[in-house]
């Protein structure tokens, strides 16, 4: 109302004609939305509205300029502005374009047309990349045609960008590097159960979307709901995302020990300091002064306890032990895996462990077998009583890279997966934390300029000597390159205290964008952020969607229908 705007409406839908106002129109560069704007107009003695003012959210094609152009619209038209927005900035270092439906339509053989998805991601990635000031060297993944495709398509509109945009100034002094990668690079992300604190909320909590709701006992002592936001507008959330959760559990204590602390009038009669969540639950009910404070506190002791208790019901540590072997090929102490079979049967034969914590673990042994015989196949499956319908997600798997069957041939990433990991160890300080995403390991590669061109080329010849110019020395500090190690965050995330100024995080080097199509899990954006702070490059992680383990296993079951699948 501040800016005069008296109503915000949907383009597809049913509106009522306002022909005396003129009409703000954001929406992104579509036939379709084109279409609409076209229609609102046709009627050229009842137009909907005065005038238009029109703002893409990227670059309109010159096609569609030129049919709005031909049209009675035209002449309605008081402005144009094309943005770059096509992409949701999710947190400080992560980005997303909201197509959970992608990895379904690339993927799947039964897809009816995946080059217009394609050409969409591109379109989305050169968005982000125009708003960044990038024009960067882009390489590629192997693994699976689509990397090639849609890097392919990057460097096309870029490039076009770059010639034709005016008043674009690209940064070339410290060349970005982005990397196209996709969801076969690392079907095991989605599948393990993650225990740092955000993993841990988003697979096991009832999240939909960042939107939390949760009931507690409010000062009076009656239930009462409550919904929040998940993300950086929590203080508190950036502090606690990354850690693991025996660590986010100690740290919310000695935090609010903290405060009351140093907040004379916070003291309880009795003056002891809270040793449990439960224990602060009681002393914040004690405190209702402080509620706006003490409500993000709230927040974080439900989340905290809510998921240790699902973790303990569920019986989650015996589960991630098992896990975490397969996943690595070793156990806790190092030494390598002969027999996990000992150790799987009685967990998938366990009527008290849920259907799809049973699918995971088969799925991981699968994998980490690089393909089993049926019969062995058939007798896990029974063991679990899973049903045809939904072994149907364990081959789909197929399409994802993954061999089935012992024997088959197929792609083996996991000896050069190994290789990387082997090359650098580390103390790890969780058992059940052992296993590092390999999006890590190839950008710490990427950093040091020591990544296989073989298996992840250059889309074009001369980009490998502009890329050797614009690696800084130093490369990955070793000390925290730890694989698996307790994510240190970055000095500007440490909240609570008072500062005079934050200072501004230095980087060296040019920007490192690492893109997932199909889905990136909360293990893979963390590893940005130690990515960043191992090696004071700038790193972002972005995807077609944030991929959480219960929306994996669906997709699964939708990339080749039942009666077909193999």
């Amino acid at each position: 109302m501040e800016e005069n705007v008296t109503v915000v409406e949907k383009i597809d839908i049913m509106r009522q004609p306002l022909p005396n106002l003129e009409a703000i129109y954001f929406i992104t560069p579509t036939v379709e939305s084109i279409d609409l704007f076209i229609n609102d107009f046709k009627k050229k003695d009842k137009p909907m509205y005065a005038a238009a003012h029109l703002f893409f959210t990227s670059r309109l094609p010159d096609e569609l300029f030129q049919k709005m152009q031909g049209s009675i619209a035209a002449t309605k038209i008081k402005s144009l502005k094309e943005l770059n927005i096509e992409f949701l900035p999710y947190e400080s270092q992560a980005f997303h374009f909201d197509m959970p439906e992608s990895l379904v339509a690339l993927f799947s053989p039964e897809a009816p047309d995946p080059h217009a998805m394609q050409h969409r991601i591109a379109n989305r990635v050169v968005s982000l990349l125009a708003t960044l000031s990038e024009y960067p060297i882009v390489r590629y993944s192997t693994s699976h045609p689509i990397s090639r495709a849609i890097a392919g398509l990057v460097q096309e509109k870029i490039d076009h960008l770059a010639r034709h945009a005016r008043g674009w100034t690209p940064n070339l002094e410290d060349r970005a590097q982005l990397i196209i990668l996709d969801r076969t690079q690392d079907p095991i992300a989605p599948l393990l159960h993650e225990f740092t604190y955000q993993a841990m909320v988003y697979d096991l909590l009832e999240v939909l979307g960042d939107r939390y709701v949760y009931s507690f006992l409010n000062n009076s002592g009656l239930s009462q709901k409550k919904e929040v936001i998940l993300g950086e507008s929590d203080m508190l959330w950036p502090v606690l995302r990354h850690m693991h959760i025996a660590d986010t559990i100690n740290w919310v204590i000695e935090s609010f020990n903290d405060f009351m602390k140093n907040n004379k009038a916070s003291k309880l009669g009795s003056g002891k300091q809270v040793e449990s969540l439960k224990d602060m639950s009681e002393a914040m009910r004690a405190m209702p002064q402080y509620q706006e404070m003490l409500s993000k506190y709230s927040l974080h002791i439900h989340l905290a306890n809510t998921a240790m208790d699902i973790f303990q019901a569920r019986g989650l540590e015996r589960i991630g032990s098992v896990e975490q072997d397969m996943a690595t090929g070793e156990d806790a102490d190092g030494k390598t895996i002969k027999n996990v079979i000992s150790s799987l049967a009685p967990i998938l034969s366990d009527p008290d462990v849920s259907k799809a914590d049973k699918m995971r673990l088969i799925m991981l042994y699968i994998i980490s077998q690089e393909g089993i015989k049926d019969s062995d196949r058939k007798r896990l499956v029974d063991m679990a009583k899973i049903t045809n319908a939904e072994q149907t997600a364990i081959s789909n798997l197929f399409y994802l890279g993954v061999t089935l069957a012992k024997g088959a041939k197929g792609k083996s990433k996991s000896k050069e997966a190994k290789k990387r990991k082997k090359k650098r160890g580390g103390d790890v300080p969780f058992e059940l934390s052992r296993y590092t995403p390999s999006v890590k390991d190839i950008g710490t590669d990427l950093i040091e300029g020591t990544l296989p061109v073989a298996t992840f080329p250059f889309l074009r010849e001369d980009h490998a000597a502009a890329a050797a110019e614009s690696k800084p020395s130093g490369g990955i500090d070793e000390k925290l390159s730890l694989k698996g190690a307790r994510s240190k965050q970055p000095r500007w995330s440490e909240k609570g205290k008072k500062k005079e100024e934050a200072p501004k995080e230095r980087y060296v080097g040019g920007r490192v964008i690492i893109f997932i199509v199909g889905g990136m899990t909360m293990s893979e954006m963390r590893a940005a952020y130690e990515l960043t702070q191992a090696s004071k490059r700038q790193v972002f992680i972005g995807s077609t969607h944030v991929l959480r383990p219960v929306d994996f296993l669906e997709d699964l079951t939708k990339i080749k229908k039942l009666d077909t699948a193999i």
